[in-house]
């Protein structure tokens, strides 16, 4: 279960920012939002707002690079951290670090697990654990693989570690070469964290004609009567014919990509990462939750996770969204976040928590529209053109 995710110098985020799941003391809907961790409560579900070009999707694609760094093999990794992007708007961001830092729970472990890029190469990296008390696994203080530090759970690297470049993660290589923690934390990353949404497509995108897949797509569009893959992995959906009179006497297939609304097509594509809430504790992550789809949807999808039957694992989801109809839900005050920017492209993050005049009758959604909150669009900006 994600804890919490930190990111700083990338892209519209320059200060070190956190997106926390860790749930306030607040009594509301508790029984169905919240997980009761063994260290604290964590939320089910996080919901972020904010105008067009607010950072909402900059900070799915912090995690994504993140992800993409630790569970990318070797060669691709020292490839990747190339395409590593500062802070833009602002002279002295590329002499500064890039940020990234996840906490996760698994197995009843907390794994607090960072490191920073600067100037093309790893300058500082870390692992920590905490079951009982908080201990350090290992420690990179700067490329050159003699300021690795290791403890005894990476022992069995220690004469390995010479190997290790500075345009690398030392968590990668040691799963590279066979480490039973490294191997357990990477692996987590690359299955329990689905990132979808990105250039409208994600790594949860639906691969086999599962029941639930088609069930999925059965809510978006009723007169789909069932799926299948033909040879060439060319998806085609099955429809009634009828005749003149209208009555229904045979299926007719066609192709899934032609026929298919947008909607349709986007409830396909998220069907396999909310299968696996059924499955794991698996933290999904979607850019642009409502594209595409009727609120009803985007409502269905959000009741799954704040479900104790449909959700017995404990999934978590996290997604950006403008769909302002959700503020009225059954929804606690620390699931609403904000993205905004300044006049200086820098964005921010926060919660409706953090408001201490919100009581639990506010109209939110009211109040958020109004600007109360910020995030939204200015319209009466214009542009400068000195």
């Amino acid at each position: 279960m994600l804890i919490g995710f930190t990111v700083e110098n990338f892209r519209s985020f320059l200060g070190e920012t956190t997106l926390s799941m860790v749930a306030t003391s607040d009594k509301e809907h508790r029984a169905f939002n919240l997980i009761a961790a063994d260290h604290e409560d964590l939320l089910k579900s996080v919901l972020i707002y904010g105008a067009n070009a607010s950072g909402k999707s900059n900070l799915i694609h912090a995690l994504y690079y993140m992800k993409k760094m630790i569970v990318s093999s070797i060669d691709v990794q020292t490839e990747h951290i190339k395409t590593c992007q500062p802070f833009t708007f602002r002279a002295d961001t590329k002499m500064l670090p890039t940020k990234f830092e996840i906490s996760f729970l698994l197995d009843h472990v907390i794994y607090d697990y960072g490191f920073n890029i600067l100037g093309g190469n790893i300058n500082r990296e870390y692992l920590y654990k905490k079951a009982q008390r908080r201990t350090l696994v290992f420690e990179r203080t700067a490329p050159e693989f003699e300021s690795i530090k290791l403890m005894a759970d990476m022992a069995d690297v220690e004469s390995l570690k010479k190997n290790v470049r500075g345009d690398v993660l030392f968590l990668a290589w040691a799963a590279y070469t066979n480490n039973a923690l490294a191997i357990k934390i990477v692996n987590w990353i690359a299955d329990g964290l689905i990132i979808f949404g990105l250039n409208g497509k994600g790594d949860g995108e639906s691969k086999t004609i599962s029941d639930f897949a088609q069930a999925f797509v059965h809510k978006a569009d009723n007169n789909i009567q069932g799926m299948k893959l033909r040879p060439g992995r060319n998806l085609v959906s099955s429809h009634k014919l009828y005749s003149k009179e209208w009555n229904a006497y045979q299926t007719v297939e066609v192709p899934f990509a032609d026929y298919a609304s947008e909607g349709t097509k986007r409830m396909y594509d998220l069907s396999d990462a909310f299968s696996k809430i059924i499955e794991k504790s698996t933290v999904i992550v979607i850019d642009e939750m409502d594209l595409h789809l009727h609120p009803a949807l985007v409502r269905h999808l959000f009741a799954l996770i704040n479900s104790i039957e449909h959700n017995p694992n404990h999934a978590q989801l996290i997604c950006t969204t403008h769909d302002v109809l959700l503020l009225d839900e059954d929804i606690r005050r620390d699931q609403i976040w904000f993205a905004e920017k300044d006049v200086h492209g820098v964005s921010s993050l926060y919660a409706l928590s953090d408001f201490k005049d919100v009581r639990k009758n506010s109209d939110i959604l009211k109040r958020y529209l109004l600007g109360v909150y910020g995030a939204i669009p200015d319209l009466k900006a214009g542009v400068n053109h000195e």
